[in-house]
């Protein structure tokens, strides 16, 4: 039986809203990656981190397509649980393109890559925060790895977004971290994103090239994945 650990990442002060995230301890990686990918697949939660070595925060990011580097809501999932888990802030994850800093700053968690290590994501900027808001999913059946955004006070750095990748199976995901990270490098600035439905996530630049998003985590409930479970969708 193999459990798997539930998160919201990018909850709003309140701890309403965010996105979820799903852990699964595999130490050893005694889990192939076709069953990883299944777990990731049935648990549907974006992505699955499956963290191969607890002592040293080593850890793979399974999307139901397959292996990826890196995921924000994934990796602020990941660093909470194993600083709740170590007892101890954890001060970077090993991930498959290399070392993921992890920053505690009060109930924030933040986590730092490489500009080079982000994704790609379509970029689309609308006039108005309602331009945003009344976008309808039945909408967005060809808005592939997209982010629909719009200023709600340049000035302060607020922003109103939304994602939609149906060709990554996700109509609507309710964070995105990577994508934050990704406007505040184009933007060349630091900015707080109301996301989804109410998904509150922060990023900034730092020295070296780096960018680094945060956001505030709860842990919710653990689910209990059996070998029909994962059949299912092998």
């Amino acid at each position: 039986m193999i459990i798997a650990q539930m998160f919201r990442v990018f909850t709003d002060a309140y701890g309403n809203c965010g996105d979820k995230a799903s852990i699964v301890i595999d130490e050893g990686r005694h889990i192939s990656d076709k069953k990883r990918q299944a777990i990731a697949r049935k648990l549907n939660t974006g992505e699955t981190i499956f963290i191969n070595n607890i002592k040293n925060a080593e850890i793979s990011v399974m999307h139901p397509q397959g292996e990826i580097s890196f995921a924000g809501v994934g990796g602020l999932g990941t660093a909470w649980f194993l600083t709740k888990l170590h007892g101890k802030s954890v001060e970077k994850l090993i991930g498959r393109d290399g070392d993921i800093v992890i920053i505690q700053e009060e109930n924030i968690i933040w986590v730092r890559v490489s500009v080079e290590k982000l994704p790609q994501w379509n970029i689309k900027r609308v006039d108005k925060v309602s331009d945003v808001e009344s976008i309808k999913l039945e909408e967005t059946s060809d808005m592939k790895h997209m982010i629909v955004w719009s200023w709600i006070d340049e000035a302060k750095g607020f922003i109103r977004a939304r994602t939609f990748a149906t060709d990554w199976e996700i109509p609507e995901a309710q964070g995105n971290g990577s994508g934050a990270m990704l406007l505040a490098t184009i933007l060349r600035r630091s900015i707080e994103v109301k996301h989804g439905e109410g998904s509150v996530i922060f990023a900034r630049l730092v020295q070296n090239n780096g960018v680094e998003v945060g956001g505030r985590v709860i842990q919710e409930a653990d689910i209990l994945v059996s070998k029909k479970f994962i059949r299912e969708e092998l």
